[in-house]
């Protein structure tokens, strides 16, 4: 029993010493094995910095129509709000009563001033007449008298009447002037009263869109009670905000910007118009002035938001988990040959889990993308490609996001 209880040990023990061996060298192979991790290919990504502003929609340049005549009431509203108008295009219209008297009272003046200036024509014309034949009566005479043919009582009598009718004549051509001159002034009246008539139709200024409406049927239209109507210029609505001292410095005229909107679809394109010349000195703000590209169906006073391209670049964006940072250091895993090495970046923006390097990476390179405790520099990795396609369009659509909203340092 003894001998068949020692062999028994023995194969037991060679039995054992053997798994363990094979379990050991099956440790040590899979030690060998190089560790699987996820990899990225660096590639490059624009990146455009933007400044984002909030403001409103309102006209480029706003036109105020006031009434050209004082104290006459409103009484018809030809237009209203959000019509587009022409220019000279009728608005509404004044009372005019008065004025259509005044100009039935003045064409009875003008009939009466045109026949008063016929008759004193007339009168001119028998005053000419008249100092004509005595003219030549006075000069028979006075070839005459010399030759005692005419005594000196009759020429003298001549020279008086050739002296009445120059003196008429004179007297026919102040009347006729006279009568012209009055003609004249009731002509003239006659056109300021058609002036009044046609002011009495409030008219637009520039062709646009009615964005205000203060007349009212039966007020009376006066300078002190604003303006009837503002108009939108050429109906040319654009952005506009009021930025802080430190973005206002670094914006400029020509800038790209996009353009939001609640309820419109999609960002409208623009370009920065007008940068006001000088801040408010108690806001410490400026105002901005966006041109867009495309106004159908867009209202003045509309909330909207813009962001202002002011630079644009092309660097190397990598998801966030392959960047790690320790006290403001940071450094990747580059995979090369097989073996995981350390390397230090400089990073740029970073926005939404991705993050711009600026300095360290070249395209092509293959990055672990999720850098962390559990891989160390000169550690032999399996690089496995991470899903490309996904991360592609992740990384596309950061680098549109990044473009989208103030670029933090």
């Amino acid at each position: 029993m003894d001998g068949i209880s020692g062999s028994c040990v023995s194969k037991a023990r060679a039995v054992i010493g053997a798994l363990a061996l094979c379990f050991l060298l099956t440790s040590i192979s899979r030690a060998e094995e190089p560790m699987p991790v996820s990899v990225i290919v660096a590639q490059k990504a624009a990146l455009t910095e933007t400044i984002p502003v909030v403001g409103s929609l309102a006209a480029r340049e706003e036109v105020q129509v006031h009434p050209l005549l004082q104290g006459k009431a409103l009484d018809h509203i030809l237009v209203d709000v959000g019509q587009v108008v022409g220019q000279g295009q009728p608005l509404a219209m004044l009372d005019k009563t008065d004025a259509l008297m005044q100009l039935d009272k003045n064409s009875v003046s003008i009939r009466r001033a045109k026949a008063a200036v016929e008759v004193e024509a007339s009168r001119l014309e028998v005053a000419g007449v008249s100092e004509a034949q005595a003219r030549k009566v006075l000069e028979r005479s006075q070839a005459l008298q010399p030759k005692g043919a005419v005594s000196q009582q009759i020429l003298d009598e001549h020279e008086n009447a050739h002296a009445r009718a120059l003196a008429e004549l004179g007297l026919a051509r102040q009347s006729l002037a006279l009568a012209e001159a009055d003609a004249a002034l009731v002509e003239r009246e006659r056109r300021e009263i058609e002036l009044t008539i046609e002011r009495s139709t409030v008219r637009a200024p520039k062709a646009g869109l009615v964005l205000r409406r203060a007349a009212r049927l039966g007020a009376i239209a006066n300078d002190t009670s604003g303006p009837l109507f503002v108009i939108a210029s050429d109906a040319e609505i654009e952005f506009v905000a009021q930025v802080t001292e430190t973005s206002f410095a670094r914006l400029g005229e020509g800038m790209k910007a996009s353009v939001s909107l609640t309820g419109h679809d999609g960002a409208i394109d623009g370009v920065v118009r007008l940068n006001a010349a000088e801040l408010d000195p108690l806001t410490r703000s400026g105002e901005v002035r966006i041109a867009l590209e495309e106004t159908t169906g867009l209202k003045a006073g509309a909330f909207a938001r813009a962001s202002i391209s002011i630079s644009s670049r092309q660097n190397i964006l990598l998801p966030g988990s392959a960047v790690k940072t320790v006290s403001g250091a940071s450094n990747v895993l580059v995979v090369t040959d097989g073996t995981a090495r350390l390397r230090s970046v400089t990073v740029g923006a970073r926005q939404d889990g991705f993050v711009e390097i600026t300095d360290g990476l070249k395209g092509g390179e293959m990055i672990v993308l999720k850098s962390g405790s559990f891989i160390n520099d000169d550690d032999k990795v399996r690089p496995v490609p991470a899903a490309s396609e996904r991360l592609a369009r992740d990384q596309l659509a950061a680098s549109l996001v990044v473009g989208s909203a103030e670029v933090a340092r």
